[in-house]
């Protein structure tokens, strides 16, 4: 894509900030859900305090014209409730933009450049419904006049949402809407921007979270089982299984702790069942005893790990990548598994299933790492073509599979062992791939032993020499095998190959430096980036490759030690600049920008153009 390509004609950003209580999540997401249901696209991103009620409370939503990538670098227009919320996020404020306020809760600064809307919410709340529950509706009212959006659709998706509280308190919530609505119209302060419905765009996509897609994808690669505990923010994954599971033959199970839900898993795998378990940082530590023995036992399974920050109960509800190296090494012993790591929310949707498809492919454990900025945010995704999913059956490391994409799904299962097989059955038979047929319980001839203790090919404990090291290497090769088959994949690298300049990211971050690099060239900087997606074991030869002839390379990673950048060098005995932001919040394009111009200052002016 070039970069002049970039820019749009409708690309805005809304920021709604207040308490835990204010209703500042349902005010951003009914309007961020109204305007999915126009041309445009839509982006958001939500923090949640840690506190069950107080703290601070946040949701940004981008409205674009086309693909978004990251939401954004700047706020065009904000709604803040109370003084701390305005004091804490005024300075994401662009010059001269528009900030909406409560003038009995808020005081802005006499110098702020920015057109000041006052909207006393609480009050109109107070005096339509006899309560102040109902300010962030006034609040929703307020950005549909500001832009344009119609009263009807609005108030229909306040109907839905207010439904299970009965009639009154729709009403209510209406009247609050209007309101809001009628204060923007009647005083002539009306946005630039129509956000009018459009019917034709509605079947194209869908708004959902990546939590909600990863969910979505487990259901569409043949998951039919799920065990889980309760933890910030993997829980709405869980959730979401929790209503749709059933109604697709599956079974979801609350354990009362980590360690019971990944053991419920390995028995759901082992008697043939694809299965699932979403977790956090805490959480993934507690189940490292049992990823060990799914390890051993060649079972495969689908560990989700949110990230959030730490380290211990660190930051509950914020983001961060901190929790690489755990998923890669954080066992005892020399345990192999698959590290996956979706960049966007559409990407969840397709990385899940891929998780599926690999896990049964090399009878390993997968963990997905995805983190609360791209779990909690919602975006306008594609559908995909429903009727290009197919049923490839059973799978060799070897087989030729396409990647999951809009355009066509491939659904696979293990191998499973023939007749001959079964008479004098080795379910951890030594292979050329490392991968040996596994069979179900009440198939005759397929009785196994599964144990954690080192074993034979039969599965007897052997704790020869000879024996460890034959069985280490079968198991390691499977991520050998994976490594050469990913080498023939597409690549997954974007840019000029004649750039001096490298960036590598990996997870959420991939859309920030996206937009980062399209801006880069657009002010005369060539920039190459990769972003892998399958993170261990790593494509080393297409990697190489990437590398070669670079200047610079930055790794950019949302964490405070560098891990990936740690993991690269290790890797290919490169020395790159190391990017990190470890906030809670997620990286911006314009951070990143900043940090190319400065690695294109001192070690690229050839070619700076325009700098």
């Amino acid at each position: 894509m070039k970069a002049d390509a970039f820019r749009s004609e409708l690309d805005f950003t809304v920021r709604i900030a207040g308490e835990g209580g204010d209703g500042v999540i349902s005010c951003g997401e009914l309007f961020a859900r109204a305007a999915a249901r126009t041309e445009y696209h839509v982006f958001t991103y939500i923090t949640y305090p840690a506190e069950i009620r107080g703290g601070i409370s946040m949701i940004q939503i981008r409205v674009r014209d086309w693909t978004i990538y990251s939401m954004g670098s700047q706020v065009d227009y904000m709604v803040v409730f109370n003084q701390a919320s305005c004091d804490r996020n005024l300075p994401a404020l662009r010059k001269s933009g528009v900030v909406i306020f409560d003038p009995d809760h808020v005081r802005l600064p006499a110098n702020l450049n920015a057109i000041r809307i006052s909207i006393p919410f609480s009050n109109i709340s107070i005096r339509e419904t006899s309560s102040r529950m109902s300010k962030n509706i006034v609040a929703l009212g307020a950005l549909s006049g500001l832009f344009k959006m119609e009263r009807s659709l609005v108030a229909q998706l306040i109907k839905e949402r207010y439904a299970h509280k009965g009639d009154a308190a729709v009403e209510k919530n209406l009247k609050a809407l209007d309101a809001g609505y009628s204060k923007v119209v009647d005083s002539d302060q009306r946005g630039k921007y129509n956000l009018k419905a459009e019917e034709k765009s509605r079947g194209r996509y869908m708004f959902l979270s990546g939590n909600e897609a990863i969910a979505l994808g487990a259901i569409a690669a043949g998951c039919r089982f799920v065990a889980g505990y309760p933890i910030t923010p993997a829980t709405s994954i869980f959730e979401t299984l929790i209503k749709l599971l059933p109604r697709v033959g599956g079974r979801a199970v609350q354990m009362e702790d980590e360690i019971a839900s990944i053991s419920a898993v390995i028995g759901a795998s082992f008697s043939g069942e694809k299965a699932l378990t979403p977790t956090s940082g805490p959480g993934l530590q507690l189940m490292g005893e049992q990823l060990n023995l799914a390890s051993m036992i060649e079972l495969p399974l689908v560990i989700v790990n949110v990230q959030r920050g730490g380290p211990s109960t660190g930051l509950p509800t914020k983001t961060e990548q901190s929790d690489l190296k755990f998923a890669i090494y954080g066992t005892s012993g020399e345990a192999p598994r698959i590290i996956l790591a979706p960049t966007s929310v559409e990407d969840c949707f397709y990385q899940t299933i891929r998780a599926f498809n690999l896990a049964e492919r090399f009878q390993s454990p997968v963990i997905l790492l995805s983190d609360q900025s791209i779990g909690y945010r919602k975006a306008t995704v594609r559908l995909p073509d429903f009727a290009e999913i197919r049923e490839i059956g059973e799978c060799r490391p070897q087989d030729k599979l396409l990647l999951p994409s809009a355009e066509k799904i491939d659904l696979v299962h293990r191998i499973k062992p023939k007749r001959n097989e079964l008479k004098d059955y080795k379910r951890f038979k030594s292979t050329p791939t490392g991968v040996s047929p596994i069979s179900s319980p009440g198939m005759k001839g397929g009785q196994y032993i599964a144990t954690g203790l080192e074993h034979d090919e039969a599965g007897k404990a052997d704790y020869s020499p000879a024996n460890h090291l034959a069985m280490s290497e079968k198991r390691f090769r499977k991520l050998e095998a994976l490594s050469n088959r990913l080498e023939v994949n597409p690549p997954e690298y974007h840019g000029s190959r004649d750039a001096a300049i490298g960036i590598i990211g990996w997870g959420s971050t991939e859309g920030a430096i996206r937009e980062a690099r399209y801006k880069a060239e657009a002010e005369g900087v060539l920039v190459r980036h990769l972003h892998p997606k399958v993170l261990s074991p790593l494509p080393v030869r297409k990697i190489r490759h990437f590398l070669a002839d670079l200047e610079q390379v930055l790794v950019v990673e949302e964490n405070y030690t560098g891990q990936f950048a740690h993991f690269i060098k290790g890797k290919f005995g490169i020395k790159p600049i190391e990017m990190h932001k470890c906030e809670g919040v997620p990286i911006t394009s314009n951070e990143i920008l900043a940090g190319i111009k400065k690695v294109a200052r001192i070690t690229d002016e050839k070619n700076i153009t325009k700098l």
